[in-house]
């Protein structure tokens, strides 16, 4: 999963390895590249005018008690907080998993008896992928929500002048690399630019000397900023001593890649990648290598889904996942609670959840605010909150991630290697049957690199 700064470099469909500039990189969810692609090919200038997404609240103004403090959206008995999600546009449904998420784990809070006695409420309003719409929208749960909670749009960057004014505390995953390192912004998976992590690729140098020799990748060639994700993450595996004997980008709108299992299987590929594949494109790529018997080492890095495997059926099998999340959908649940949790109430705040990597960015978001309101004590404010947010220097979300530190932005540099057995996603060595593989300093800098202390 990755978030992007802009890169460049020649496009084309050979599968000659390309000459490109290096470019930097920060954490993503490889689905939205596809997404990219499409809004690359579509009007970006949405007609579409704002929509409530279905859970906003008809509290957020409400007038703060004198026992909370001086700040927006706490009563006596609620905590209000905004969120503007990409959800009518520019694909339907895009990012409704991140409002579900958010208001799952808000609902699981609430069933508890909320936080010091305040039920948690979510102000949830729809982009329609206008930033006018992203600007207005903040602007009023700045003027009357306690903080940003849990948002997901492609169009976020247009919060960042709005919430640096009023230093509104922001909780969440943000997409654009300006608001990632934003000093009011907290995240549950921090994001560092030019940097790219490089435990897996020591662990696959380790297992597979020869096979790292001959290497195929296959990477969603949309935008800009998947280019530059492709020149980061290649510039790690060269620098780990991979050879590249086949490379290309592929568009959104291709619906075979028998040629590229071809081509690779004539150059001797040995491990293949395919980097921000979405499942039913994986799924295709799978059945034609096993009908032309090619039959490499396969990794994939976003094809952690149930539709994966029923797409593929058979030829799914064998295939590796390589990811930076529990396995959520289920298979973890007898090993990572949160899991059980976690499904459950996402089908209870929405039952025809389709559990995108959004949701879970929506819950773990909605989470590291609930301790830090928490910690904020029983008459809170945003600045109580910020302080909180700036102690938590460990959170993992119950195990559904790996142990981050949000308050100085540091992400982990860990990872899990699951594999497709017998129509099964399950966890495999080196693996352990809970948490992840991680690696202290396992991420190669790019020159110049600091971390992003606050």
């Amino acid at each position: 999963m990755n978030r992007l700064l802009p890169g460049r470099g020649t496009l084309g469909r050979s599968g000659a390895v390309r000459s490109r500039t290096e470019g930097g990189i920060v954490r993503t969810p490889s689905r939205l590249l596809v997404v990219l692609a499409v809004v690359a090919t579509v009007a970006t200038g949405c007609s579409s005018s704002p929509t409530s997404s279905g859970t906003s609240s008809t509290t957020a103004g409400s007038s703060p008690a004198g026992a909370a403090g001086n700040s927006p959206g706490i009563t006596a008995t609620s905590v209000t907080v905004g969120q503007v999600d990409d959800i009518s546009a520019p694909v339907a449904g895009l990012f409704k998993g991140a409002e579900d998420g958010t208001q799952a784990y808000f609902d699981y809070v609430n069933a508890n008896g909320g936080i010091n006695g305040r039920k948690l409420v979510l102000d949830a309003s729809d982009s329609a992928f206008q930033g006018g719409t992203v600007t207005s929208a903040t602007s009023r749960q700045i003027a009357g929500d306690f903080a940003l909670v849990g948002g997901f749009s492609l169009l976020d960057s247009s919060e960042q002048a709005l919430i640096d004014a009023a230093h509104m505390p922001d909780v969440g995953y943000p997409l654009s690399p300006q608001l990632a390192g934003d000093p009011n912004v907290y995240s549950p998976l921090p994001s560092t630019s030019n940097d790219y992590p490089i435990g897996f690729m020591q662990y696959l140098k380790q297992q597979y000397p020869q096979a790292v020799k001959h290497v195929g990748i296959l990477w969603a060639n949309a935008t800009a900023s998947t280019q530059a994700a492709e020149v980061a993450f290649e510039r790690a595996l060269k620098a780990e001593g991979f050879v590249i004997a086949y490379d290309r980008g592929f568009t959104p709108f291709e619906s075979s890649f028998l040629p590229d299992v071809l081509a690779m299987k004539s150059a001797g590929v040995q491990l293949f990648f395919s980097t921000q594949m979405p499942d039913s494109y994986a799924a295709t790529l799978a059945k034609e290598m096993q009908q032309q018997s090619f039959h490499p080492l396969n990794v994939e890095g976003a094809a952690y889904s149930n539709q994966f495997v029923s797409l593929a059926g058979g030829a799914a099998d064998g295939v590796y996942i390589e990811q930076q999340y529990a396995l959520y959908l289920g298979q973890d649940a007898s090993v990572v609670p949160a899991v059980t949790t976690f499904d459950h109430w996402v089908k209870h705040a929405d039952a025809g959840a389709t559990f995108e990597i959004e949701t879970l960015y929506g819950w773990a978001s909605a989470e590291l605010f609930a301790q830090a309101l928490k910690a904020a004590g029983a008459h809170p404010t945003r600045a109580s909150l910020v302080a909180a947010l700036g102690q938590v220097t460990s959170f993992d979300a119950g195990g559904l991630i790996p142990t981050e530190n949000p308050s100085a932005n540091i992400p982990a540099s860990c990872w899990l290697l699951a594999q497709v057995e017998g129509g099964s996603i399950v966890r495999v060595s080196p693996t352990p049957a809970s948490g992840f593989v991680c690696s202290p300093g396992g991420r190669l800098p790019a020159s110049g690199w600091q971390p992003e202390h606050r």
